[in-house]
């Protein structure tokens, strides 16, 4: 072997062992997902859902303005942009920044602009947060911080809702209790007391409410299904109570169902107990219950929590929480209906 060959041998030797001795970049590792996330127009407000656990860390950047949310932990494989196309906020759009989080990046348009401290975030559960912008006023103007220049919006021309007709569906009643759940919560007993509450909201708002029943008595699920044809009505709207047994206390949160065309009726109403409520999300979910089946309008059936859960059952026999449920699921028909 000649010198030549021998120095090019040992050469290539040590390159080789140089690359080999280099850091190898470790892959990401990710502690969960992002599950949902959505600008809101009307409430200039972000909303977040994660499958584990987060705390976003929020700031402000500058040339442009960019309200910026980053998720530590969380990967996201979805959509990356999505354009609200207002006066206020120009673009949304999320991607992976660094090696182990995902950012969500608000920029604003040409000249608002704002600071940190008014960017207002607050967590509706571990799992669930939005990060709201300085609201908007209707129907005069924008409020917006110093050094920026409000703009007139003329306010939504309102929409009649007289026209519509829900027909509340309270599961259960009389000889049919429901589940039986902590300290000897009834279904039929706290279904009946949302449902009454969900009708009081919607009556206020002008919409026509039938129930399938006002009182502690038994309907059948065919009885259910005849009263809300023969009301013609838009929308059914079924709530219950769930349960899983007393020996799995550790199972809390809502459930929203549908059959085929209560598709975007559950989604609405299930997204505004979300955002209302501190509860665990149990997601929007197909079934073949009867009362989806066989109604021949849009329809859904809500599970307001387990009465078997120890978080749910100690809410659903709160008067003021089941108000609260009363309230977010009404404002989720009229926010469908409108």
């Amino acid at each position: 072997m000649n010198y030549f060959s021998c120095s090019l041998r040992k050469s290539l030797g040590l390159i080789c062992a140089s690359l080999l001795s280099l850091p190898t970049l470790a892959p990401p590792v990710w502690a969960g997902s992002l599950e949902y996330w959505k600008f809101d127009l009307r409430d200039s407000r972000l909303d977040i859902i994660t499958d584990q656990d987060v705390r976003p860390q929020v700031n402000v950047l500058r040339n442009p303005t960019r309200v910026v949310v980053d998720l530590p932990g969380i990967e996201h494989r979805g959509p990356t942009i999505y354009k609200p196309l207002t006066q206020y906020v120009k673009e949304a759009r999320v991607g992976r920044w660094n090696n182990n989080s995902t950012r969500i990046v608000l920029e604003l348009t040409e000249p608002f602009t704002v600071k940190p401290w008014e960017v207002q975030v607050r967590g509706l559960a571990p799992n669930r947060w939005y990060a709201r912008l300085p609201t908007i006023l209707q129907p005069a103007e924008y409020s917006l911080p110093q050094e920026t220049v409000a703009v007139n919006v003329p306010a939504p021309a309102p929409r009649p809702l007289r026209r519509f007709t829900v027909v509340l569906d309270a599961g259960h009643g009389g000889r049919d209790p429901g589940a039986i759940g902590q300290r000897g919560m009834r279904e039929k007993d706290v279904v009946l007391a949302i449902t009454r509450g969900v009708a009081r909201e919607l009556e206020q708002q002008g919409i026509g409410v039938v129930m399938t029943r006002n009182s502690d008595v038994f309907i059948s699920l065919q009885g259910r299904v005849q009263r809300a044809a023969a009301a013609r009505a838009d929308i059914f709207v079924s709530i219950h109570a769930n349960s899983i047994g007393l020996g799995r206390p550790e199972v809390n949160g809502v459930e929203t169902y549908y059959f085929q065309t209560g598709r975007s009726l559950a989604q609405t109403i299930h997204r505004s107990i979300l955002q209302r409520l501190n509860v665990r999300d149990r997601r929007v979910k197909q079934a073949r219950f009867y009362v989806l089946r066989r109604t021949s309008m849009p329809s859904t059936l809500v599970e307001v929590g387990f009465v078997t859960g120890s978080q749910d059952s100690r809410n659903l026999s709160n008067p003021r929480f089941q108000q609260q449920m009363a309230e977010a699921i009404a404002a989720g028909i009229v926010q469908y209906l409108k």
